[in-house]
């Protein structure tokens, strides 16, 4: 039974709603806003047992990681022509005269490394008043549009953005992890 607690382990709390940008740090950065439900990350890594004669059970260096994925799901109640657009891969936004705009689909066939996004960063609050940089990165949104319209409520548009590894770096970052003293200005 845990008595006590350490003020490192305290401070260690993440508090608090996460602030999502799309593409941070690029020319053309988004703050995604507003958004319900905070942020959540993913982390996996599938794991290969590598099975022997004489094996008796998962064995320490005897396993291999075969494949990793990384993901950032967040609700926002932007309903933006761009961030509807953003929800299925090369969808277009036509612009016709006044203001008038429309979300259409896309041709089916190939998605060009354009439409993947930089990166999708997620800043989180601890209690310490320290920050977590979450970003992952080649993001891409792969799981279409549900939208519905409810009397006293608000439309919400849920995206999961899935990393990808650039083809020219296959071994490359699909995710990091920072700690910041404080947020970027």
């Amino acid at each position: 039974m845990i008595t006590n607690l350490t003020t490192t382990q305290i401070e260690s709390i993440q508090i608090d709603e996460g602030m999502i940008y799309l593409n941070y740090g690029e020319s053309g950065e988004i703050f995604l806003a507003p958004t319900r439900g905070g942020g959540e990350f993913s982390a996996t890594a599938q794991i290969r047992d590598i099975e022997f004669d004489g094996r008796h059970g998962k064995t320490a260096g005897m396993q291999v990681i075969e494949e990793q994925a990384a993901s950032l799901k967040v609700t926002t109640l932007n309903l933006s022509q761009a961030n509807l657009a953003m929800a299925i891969p090369t969808a277009v936004v036509n612009t016709t005269s006044g203001a008038n705009s429309a979300v259409v689909n896309p041709a089916t066939g190939y998605i060009a490394p354009a439409k993947y996004l930089t990166n999708v960063t997620m800043f989180c609050k601890t209690i310490g008043g320290k920050y977590k940089k979450i970003t992952i990165y080649n993001p891409l949104h792969e799981g279409g549009i549900n939208l519905k319209a409810v009397q006293k409520a608000e439309g919400e548009l849920a995206l999961e953005f899935t990393a990808h590894y650039p083809h020219t770096d296959l071994d490359g970052n699909l995710w990091k992890i920072e700690e910041l003293t404080a947020l970027p200005s």
